[in-house]
């Protein structure tokens, strides 16, 4: 019907031919990079697009020439790649599924317009046999609206998938990279194997220097370990896995998606117990090194250390995790280490008389002035005007440990100042700035608003309220400070939102008064040519009465003249011949007089008739042009509610620009606070290091502790107010159904009244006939009985229309009642669905909070104490530590972004459904 070829419009926006998200894909391959190479080589080809050949038909895959040949190939081309560290490769991903994001709700925005655009294309064409030239303008001008709509959300959609490629470049290029690190095939060689040939010939040219038994000859003979200890790396044709199938299962199949979640999921509870079989061991050994360093200590001194500790036990409770039980059994051992050396240097002491406590003192007095000495060079180094004082000796032991208190005091309130004095120095100058800028922009708005009114009063043309209502929210002449500028920010935020808002009303109300003008358009003519219908009717019996009077009066005429000649004939016949003819003369004229004193009485009723259906026009003339000039105030209404709209987007914009900016300044602000905490945090950690020296340890260990808690509890109830939020939101979509099915309920009770309506015409028309085929019979009957009797029929059958039209006022009035009544909903809905928009920033909110509090209880647990710095104190736990959160936080990150594109997905399917809801009841309540 469109001229349109049934493949695919000429201007149609459909799924992009950008490859899916490698997300999966790049995830996969890191975790392959940490864990080993634990899938096999055919699993590659499950990443190729569904429009795409399959790989049996480009690569043979058992050819293991052709597979040496492009490994060799792939390592050659990685090697240059740039290799990302963890917080990098981690930016990268959560850039790629941002970006991925914007481009799924800007693909499905761009299908929605393009729909838009082929329906009012296709009302476009509709309408291009109308008369009403208004009508097809705002057709043609709607059209082209949404052919620029989507061009520009096509536009914005090729640049986020051109910006989506630069993430996913760097990570496969970081993922290539690891492999061509980690790739060590072409650096060993393996002796052949009893220098005896396969079948007398060598497999593959690299079989010149590597020979086995088995079919792949990428296989490393006699290396079972090779490769993280998986041999099958390239395992091309094994046994144990099943044949591929000949005919692929297509990607986006949902048996394939289960297929992988399920393989990945074996293997993640593989990997898992595994590090959990690791882990109990890892405890195992710790508890018995304690147990035999507790009997060592034990037998230096029976006596004394008879009740030394025993060991903390490994029971894996709910409180308790695996890093805590590692981190007690570190702890125990390190004590132990300490008390053995205690133990050995006593022992030492004892042998050598009486000079042990001396050479102790002397040691430890040593220890601590490497320290003091350690501090006054950091001190030195991190503030040029710091004066140092003169050390104590080493036997003054307590004056050491006075210096090393005041050293730390220094430290900490030279980090507290620097702390409390960057972010001022930093902030204020481009604070102050900001607000410079915020403050001119005002003052240019305000000297254009002036000059458009002094223009207007110069021409004559009254004030404009949009000029009136200047911003009276900023102050000029008002200093800057922090609180002004917080507030003003949220002065800005809130005009922003209330034009918002303002726009969205005038829009609604510009569509509805369009609306009522198509109604009261439509109404009016259709009323204007029934009563032009009317009046032609009752010309036409005026003219036929005018007709019979012509003729009566000419028949008239002739009796009169019969009778005068009748007269003159009387003197000359006979008397009787004359007394009969004047008898029968005089007969006619009764019944001619007769006749004409009923056409007079028609005519009278026609002239009576005519002058009430010209009184009637009259006032259908009156009322066409009282809606004429409604129509007319209606217009210069809407056209000052699209200036209004006009100069409310045209703040908006600008307030929305302002705000960017100021989002603007305060990232960069936030991002150099950032680099300042990072540097103080790079300072704290000296700090730490110099500090785990000293005896102070186990108190800070407990600070942390309490703030872990402190976070636990904050964290704790952010989760709560995150599920009072989802109980609220749930409320909220309960009340928005129950309120969409009542509109339902109106619509189907507006269908109901319009059938009765039509089936009450359809009724009336077959019962009385048509209105050609009633003029046709008025047209037909001369007789003046049957024009009386005609004449009672149209009385009656006023009467019966005006019961029709009084029934049809009632139900045009239950029809503007439930119009008002859906207006309400609508209102009501708009709200319902502003209050779910709230409640979806305050759930963001609450979980931007509860992600920040979990960053910096990860931040907390990863914070290693002072006393495993040092070399040798459990380097082992700890690469295990960082690697089970680094795993546990890609995990818990997947799973965030999963839910995150669900319930996107799940908000787009509720305002789709919306939209069509809203779209039905607008068609079924629209004039016919």
């Amino acid at each position: 019907m469109n001229s349109y070829p049934t493949g695919r419009a000429p201007h149609d926006y459909g799924v992009s031919s950008l490859s899916p998200p490698a997300s999966t894909s790049s995830s996969k391959a890191d975790s392959a990079a940490m864990n080993g190479y634990s899938q096999d080589a055919p699993s590659l080809d499950q990443t190729l697009g569904p429009t795409s050949t399959p790989r049996s038909a480009r690569v043979e895959l058992k050819d293991p020439i052709q597979i040496h040949l492009l490994t060799e190939t792939a390592l050659s081309d990685s090697r240059g790649y740039e290799i990302l560290s963890q917080e990098e490769v981690d930016e990268l991903k959560k850039q790629e599924a941002l970006l991925s994001q914007r481009v799924e709700s800007t693909r499905s925005n761009l299908a929605i317009q393009s729909k838009y655009r082929d329906a009012s294309a296709s009302m476009a064409r509709l309408g291009q046999g109308a008369a009403d030239h208004e009508r097809i303008k705002e057709a043609e001008r709607e059209r082209l609206a949404c052919g620029k709509r989507c061009d520009e959300l096509a536009q914005e959609l090729l640049s986020l998938e051109k910006r989506l490629l630069v993430p996913r470049r760097k990570i496969l290029e970081h993922t290539a990279a690891i492999l061509q690190l980690t790739h060590k095939a072409s650096r060993r060689k393996a002796p052949p194997q009893n220098g005896q040939l396969i079948n007398g010939v060598p497999g593959s040219p690299e079989s010149l220097y590597t020979y086995s038994h088995g079919r792949n000859s990428l296989e490393q003979v006699g290396d079972d370990n090779y490769y993280f200890g998986d041999p099958s790396v390239y395992q091309l044709d094994g046994l144990e896995r099943s044949r591929k199938n000949a005919i692929e299962i297509p990607l986006k199949s949902p048996i394939r998606e289960q297929n992988q979640l399920r393989v990945e999921l074996d293997r993640l509870r593989e990997e898992n117990s595994h590090l959990r079989s690791q882990t109990d061991g890892l405890l195992g050994k710790l508890q018995g090194l304690n147990m035999s360093l507790r009997d060592t200590i034990v037998r230096f001194n029976p006596e004394v250390n008879r009740g030394y500790d025993e060991p903390p036990r490994v029971t894996l409770t709910p409180d308790a995790t695996v890093a805590n039980l590692l981190e007690s059994q570190v702890e125990y051992l390190e004590s132990g280490l300490v008390a053995v050396q205690a133990e050995q240097d006593s022992y030492a002491g004892g042998s050598g008389g009486g000079g042990g406590g001396g050479d102790g003192g002397s040691q430890l007095g040593e220890r601590i002035e490497a320290i003091n000495l350690q501090l006054r060079d950091l001190l030195m180094s991190s503030n040029p005007h710091y004066t140092p004082t003169m050390l104590p000796s080493d036997s003054d032991v307590d004056g050491q440990m006075t210096y090393l208190e005041d050293s730390i005091r220094s430290i900490d309130s030279q980090l507290a100042r620097i702390g409390s004095s960057s972010a001022t120095d930093e902030t204020g100058p481009v604070l102050s700035g900001l607000w410079d800028s915020m403050r001119r922009g005002f003052a240019e708005a305000k000297q254009r608003k002036d000059d458009r009114r002094r223009a207007r009063l110069e021409k004559g043309l009254p004030e404009d309220d949009e000029d009136m209502s200047d911003s009276e929210g900023f102050d000029a002449t008002e200093p800057y400070s922090l609180e002004s500028f917080a507030n003003k920010v949220r002065w800005m935020q809130s005009q922003a939102i209330t034009l918002r808002d303002q726009k969205y009303v005038l829009k609604r109300q510009i569509k509805q008064q369009r609306e009522l003008n198509n109604k009261s358009d439509a109404e009016k003519d259709e009323e204007l040519a029934h009563k032009q219908e009317e009046l032609e009717q009752h010309r036409q019996l005026l003219s036929r009465a005018d007709k019979d009077a012509a003729e009566a009066r000419k028949m008239l005429s002739e009796t009169m003249a019969d009778l005068e000649e009748a007269r003159k004939a009387r003197g000359g016949g006979p008397p009787g011949a004359a007394q009969a003819a004047v008898e029968q003369r005089n007969v006619r004229i009764a019944e001619l007089e007769g006749r004409l004193e009923a056409a007079q009485d028609s005519l009278a009723g026609a002239e009576s008739r005519s002058q009430s259906a010209e009184r009637r026009l009259a006032d259908v003339g009156a009322q066409v042009e009282s809606l004429a000039q409604e129509k007319q105030t209606a217009v210069e209404a809407a056209r000052g509610l699209q200036k209004q709209l006009a100069g409310a987007e045209t703040r908006s914009k600008e307030a929305e620009s302002t705000l960017a900016k100021v989002h603007a300044q305060m990232d960069s602000l936030t991002q150099d606070r950032r680099a300042a905490v990072e540097a103080a945090q790079e300072l704290k950690k000296q700090l730490a290091a110099a500090e785990s020296r000293s005896k102070e340890t186990e108190s800070q260990l407990a600070k942390v502790n309490a703030q872990i808690d402190s976070l636990r509890q904050d964290r704790r109830a952010a989760s709560e107010a995150a599920e009072d939020s989802k109980r609220e939101l749930a409320a909220q979509t309960k009340q928005f159904k129950v309120k969409e099915d009542e509109v339902e309920q109106l619509n189907m009770t507006i269908a109901e009244l319009k059938t009765e309506v039509t089936i009450a015409r359809a009724e009336l028309d077959g019962a009385y006939g048509s209105r050609a085929e009633r003029a046709a019979e008025v047209a037909a009957i001369k007789q003046s009985a049957e024009v009386l009797k005609l004449q009672n029929q149209v009385d009656r059958l006023k009467k019966e229309l005006g019961a029709t039209v009084e029934e049809l006022e009632g139900v045009t009035k239950e029809t503007i009642g439930s119009e008002k009544e859906k207006a309400d909903i609508e209102a009501r809905l708009d709200e319902a669905l502003t209050a779910k928009a709230r409640l979806d920033a305050e759930l963001r909110r609450a979980r931007d909070e509860t992600a920040k509090l979990q960053e910096e209880l990860d931040g907390e647990r990863l914070r290693v104490p002072g006393e495993a710095c040092r070399p040798g104190a459990g380097a082992s736990v700890l690469s295990e530590r960082f690697r089970a959160t680094m795993r546990a936080e890609r995990k818990k990150f997947q799973e965030d972004l999963r839910e995150e594109r669900l319930r996107c997905r799940r908000v787009e399917e509720e305002l789709a459904r919306l939209k069509r809801g809203q779209g039905g009841s607008r068609g079924m309540l629209s004039p016919r």
